[in-house]
């Protein structure tokens, strides 16, 4: 007689689900309850976004940096790259309710079939609730999917509207987690933004992250990699984080304007986990290079990629370090900034247009 797929031992069972992407990890999780409770328990890598329309969220992932990823170690993020052909578990989450009125997330979850890791959530009809309801249906869907699978997490990606307080205090109970990548989305490509948004999103971004800051003992000691793309994040909140970290091998800071010399004065001298660090990437983040800061990268002795993409100054002298005394294996140097001609100008035209050119009125014909 036929045995059920269910009969099997559940260490057999979950090395099966291990292989299993987000659809299939889905349809096993709705045949029963013990079916359910595997599916979940497998729960360890996860990329989301929650988008209020199929167009603005094409327009969120095309806007998405695609990161240089390092070529000869193997990135924990990695799996998270829509290139890559790993595969591996996920599930979505159904939204809590909660009030005021908001829009449910039924059948709004799609999924890409090149990425098995993402989760592209579209809000039905949101062009009917206001911008503030859609922000809140955003923070508490997100805050339910982190809460549910909090126990197994291990790879987080999220791209995020705004790092609210709620959701902060999620992450900051995730004690499995190993890589955690954060990205603030431009909300300009989703709807008009209200101007008192703005204002309180600011103040709401730095008690997120002074929540994250504080707690980091409790989430961040296990980190191997961190991300932080668009991020209202200065220096002393994410000096903070990274106090607690002791086998932390990658950070990629991208487009984070309040990062200043101060974070690089604390990797060269007060982090204990500098000895581990293999990749470090600080990219358009309006950073100033100066000889401490590549004095700083000289004491970095573990590192086999350095991305300086964006960065300012000394481009030649960087050059010169790397090739004569750091010999970092895959360096990104700054882009060498544009030099402008003071020189006349010279404007080729057609001599078409000349032959029709009537010199009385100025005009062509």
């Amino acid at each position: 007689m036929a045995r059920s797929l269910l009969s099997l031992p559940p260490e057999i069972l979950l090395n099966i689900l291990h292989v299993l992407p987000i659809p299939s990890l889905l349809k096993f999780s709705q045949t029963c309850r013990f079916s359910h409770d595997l599916a979940i328990s497998n729960l360890h890598t996860l990329s989301m976004g929650i988008y209020p329309s199929r167009m603005s969220c094409i327009v969120g992932r095309l806007a998405a940096t695609r990161y240089p990823l390092p070529k000869t170690i193997e990135s924990a993020f990695s799996l998270l790259d829509p290139l890559s052909s790993a595969q591996g578990s996920n599930q979505s989450s159904r939204s809590s309710s909660v009030e005021p009125e908001y829009p449910s997330s039924s059948k709004a979850t799609f999924y890409d079939d090149n990425d098995p890791f993402r989760v592209s959530i579209v809000i039905p009809d949101a062009h009917q609730f206001d911008f503030m309801t859609l922000v809140k249906f955003h923070t508490a869907l997100t805050q339910s999917v982190l809460s549910r699978h909090c126990a197994t997490l291990r790879t987080l990606d999220l791209s995020l509207w705004t790092l609210s307080t709620p959701i902060a205090n999620a992450l900051s109970r995730l004690p499995a987690l190993r890589a955690l990548s954060l990205r603030i989305e431009d909300l300009h490509h989703v709807r008009p933004v209200p101007r008192t948004y703005m204002a309180t999103s600011h103040i709401e971004q730095d008690r997120a992250w002074d929540i994250l800051s504080t707690s980091a003992g409790q989430w961040a000691s296990r980190l191997d990699a961190l991300r932080i793309e668009n991020a209202e994040v200065g220096d002393e909140q994410l000096i903070r984080i990274l106090s607690q970290t002791r086998r932390l091998g990658e950070l990629w800071l991208y487009k984070c304007s309040q990062i200043d010399v101060s974070l690089w004065s604390f990797l060269g001298s007060e982090w204990e986990g500098r000895t581990g660090l293999r990749v470090l990437a600080i990219m358009h983040s309006g950073t100033q290079l100066d000889e401490e800061v590549l004095d700083v990268i000289s004491t970095l002795d573990g590192l086999q990629y350095l991305n300086l993409q964006g960065c300012h100054g000394l481009d030649e002298e960087v050059a010169v370090r790397n090739r004569d005394y750091w010999r970092i294996p895959e360096f990104v140097p700054p882009h060498p900034q544009l030099e402008y001609r003071t020189g006349p100008e010279i404007i080729e035209v057609d001599p078409a247009y000349m032959e029709n050119y009537d010199e009385s009125d100025g005009s062509a014909f």
